[in-house]
């Protein structure tokens, strides 16, 4: 099975940037932080721009730490007060995500556009798993969990028969050292993981400056291709091309184009 795989993450409402950057191909994959801290009409912008995208068979996104309006923990905490939306009727925090992005998620996704959070969808007989989540890091954001037993508990979801992963969070060690401390900040929970799980890709962005790819040997016989598709770099500035290659799923074999 081949399938040509175009990656990019942490957009942060400068999705349109990309616009004559992506080559094409059966799958496109955005791996959270669509905008700056999920306004309604920022989601309904991003949202537009991606059903729009018609030279892919198919597309998946995920949400991240700076899409706080998916996170129905945080809305609750915050009060979703500082937030511009429109009235709907019954929309609580409490009772989940607010009404006019669950609408948007329900019906305003097109037939080939999946959004996963903690789950999953095969395609073309391979099957792609998804998470939000991060390590927690300062205060209010969105899809934080603290490492060790929380975000284990999350990881520990991933099917064992995964053949993509998709979070937030990079891996520690791949792709994830920060500028300002000069630290791999990734999860090492993660990591151990998807050495138990053996996908054949994973991907993830959050940490603007790790953008790129590396291999993680899992055996000898065995490689799992990570990349960090952040499109942002620390300054918002989507400067970083989306990732573009070809993935064979028997062989392993990977051509970048």
């Amino acid at each position: 099975m081949k399938m040509r795989i175009t990656h990019i993450s942490d957009t942060h409402n400068k999705h349109k940037q990309l616009n004559g950057k992506l080559p094409g191909g059966d799958l496109l994959i955005h791996s959270g932080d669509l905008t700056s801290i999920g306004r309604e009409h920022e989601v309904e912008n991003f949202v537009e721009w991606f059903n729009g995208i018609d030279n892919y068979t198919n597309k998946v996104f995920i949400a991240g730490n700076h899409d706080l309006t998916f996170d129905s923990e945080i809305l609750l905490k915050n009060k979703i007060e500082y937030f511009e939306r429109r009235p709907y009727p019954n929309e609580n925090p409490s009772m989940g995500k607010p009404q006019w992005l669950e609408m948007i998620l329900e019906i305003g996704l097109n037939p080939n556009v999946f959004y996963l959070e903690n789950s999953f969808v095969e395609l073309d007989q391979i099957k792609i798993w998804g998470s939000p989540i991060s390590p927690t890091f300062g205060m209010g954001w969105a899809f934080n969990k603290d490492r060790g037993h929380d975000i284990t508990q999350i990881w520990n979801e991933i099917p064992n028969d995964v053949d993509i992963v998709i979070t937030h969070s990079p891996i520690y060690g791949y792709n994830d050292r920060a500028m300002n401390t000069n630290q791999n900040v990734g999860c090492a929970d993660l990591y151990h993981k998807l050495r138990e799980v053996k996908p054949h890709l994973h991907f993830a962005g959050h940490i603007h400056e790790g953008y790129g790819w590396k291999t993680m040997g899992l055996n000898e016989w065995y490689d799992l291709q990570t990349f960090n598709g952040c499109s942002c770099d620390l300054a918002y500035d989507a400067v970083n091309s989306p990732i573009t290659f070809d993935y064979n799923f028997s062989t392993g074999e990977i051509n970048f184009i």
